[in-house]
């Protein structure tokens, strides 16, 4: 083992936390890979669709492919330029060097953006998933970002790794500062489409959440936006509460009066809602699916599942086999 990956070894846990806490923040997802594109860090902020790219074995390899040359291509260039992944959305990356030697990239973005015509794609290779029903529906789920806060996010995440990370690791670990995020990308003429332009079937992004929710009360629609973002974790009341300013017990009855349905029952049922999405790949077994959902044990959220829809996860996923092969 090279000192380099003892660096990366022995800091797993800063990394992480401070690349989940980035997403976090900025609502951008995140990974540190290799300069071969495999994967050093979990990835943070994943949405079901960039899931279901990264589990299945035929793009897999394609999304690793778009993060190596994503980071090659920012080196090259020593110029953050914001690319088009294989599967249509907006990457962006940092070469990350330890003692002037890169070793790796954090890649950053896997989101959708108004006008992607001025962005090149990174690699010649595309996934055609506009075909596949089970992708589209997660595509479609996937929020809009601004270009305001891909450039924010930028300067964050420099700031985090060369003036934090990089003492606290005591060596010379830092992000290769690009000259600029091209100007182009910045413009203020971009607008964002109408969300009724953004079919929704089994699951909700949050603006729909909002907009049938049609709360005035920005504590819940802050509540909304958290629940949305966490639903790969354990989610407790106590938590969204305190993420809000307000005392669990008031948070509560808030929440009732404004959702018309107790805090427990709603996260659960934008659980299962995700999960009707993951259920309909094949590549993803129903323990997967659970953990993935911050449910501890699969038999747990089976239980869960069959009192939300009448049907066991097993039991759905062969109904959507099988109507899938009458369509």
């Amino acid at each position: 083992m090279d000192d380099h990956s003892q660096y990366i070894e022995s800091h797993q846990k800063i990394l992480d936390t401070i690349l989940s806490e980035f997403t976090e923040a900025t609502g951008l997802a995140t990974i540190l890979v290799d300069t071969q594109g495999n994967e050093l860090t979990a990835g943070y902020g994943f949405s079901p669709f960039c899931q279901l790219m990264r589990n299945n074995e035929d793009t897999r390899q394609l999304c690793q492919n778009c993060d190596m040359f994503g980071g090659r291509s920012s080196l090259r260039n020593n110029v953050t330029t914001p690319y088009i992944c294989h599967a249509g959305l907006v990457d962006f990356s940092y070469p990350v060097t330890i003692d002037n030697q890169v070793i790796g990239y954090i890649l950053c973005g896997q989101t959708k953006i108004a006008d992607k015509l001025e962005f090149q794609p990174i690699i010649t290779e595309k996934t055609y998933w506009q075909n596949d029903p089970i992708s589209v529906e997660a595509y479609d789920n996937m929020p809009f970002t601004t270009p305001e806060k891909i450039r924010a996010g930028s300067q964050l995440l420099t700031i985090i790794i060369n003036y934090y990370l990089s003492d606290i690791m005591s060596s010379h670990l830092a992000i290769q500062e690009p000259t600029n995020v091209p100007n182009q990308f910045f413009t203020q003429n971009q607008t964002i489409p109408s969300e009724e332009k953004i079919p929704l079937k089994h699951i909700e992004s949050t603006s729909s959440d909002l907009q049938k929710v049609q709360t005035e009360r920005q504590e819940i629609i802050d509540a909304l936006d958290y629940i949305n973002r966490h639903l790969n974790e354990v989610i407790t009341l106590d938590e969204v509460a305190d993420h809000v300013y307000l005392s669990g017990y008031y948070f509560s009855k808030l929440f009732k009066k404004e959702i018309g349905q107790n805090f427990v029952d709603y996260v659960n049922e934008k659980k299962i809602n995700r999960s009707k999405i993951l259920l309909q790949d094949s590549t993803w077994s129903i323990d997967s699916i659970a953990h993935s959902l911050g449910f501890s044990q699969s038999s747990y959220f089976s239980k869960l599942f069959k009192k939300v829809t009448k049907m066991s996860p097993r039991d759905y996923r062969q109904k959507i086999q099988e109507e899938a092969k009458w369509n």
